[in-house]
């Protein structure tokens, strides 16, 4: 296995990864034992208004969830998408000469 295909395998497993990691859903549980969700971390799927009625408290939790997992799930689809461009962009150069 080339270096470059090495970099494209890696690269499109860090951009998915990095990918499944802001689309999967949060949520916390209360002490009841129920789970109230928080939506992913780009914050789609979450409702405020019924989070806020069970404890305000919950809204800055949620919040506080999806900045976490935002602040490592960017920087590991961010990594595979350069792997993935900067071996498209040695392939080119490969290629004309």
């Amino acid at each position: 296995m080339s270096v470059r295909t090495f970099a494209v395998v890696v690269g499109l497993a860090f951009l998915l990864g990095g990918g499944a990691i802001l689309f999967v859903a949060l949520a916390v549980e209360a002490p009841s034992g129920s789970l109230i969700p928080c939506g992913n971390a780009l914050g789609i799927g979450f409702d405020e208004p019924a989070a806020s009625a069970v404890s305000p408290a919950y809204v800055d939790i949620c919040a506080d969830l999806r900045h976490r997992r935002l602040l490592w799930g960017v920087p590991v689809a961010g990594l595979g998408a350069l792997l993935l461009l900067g071996s498209s962009v040695g392939a080119r150069r490969a290629t004309r000469r």
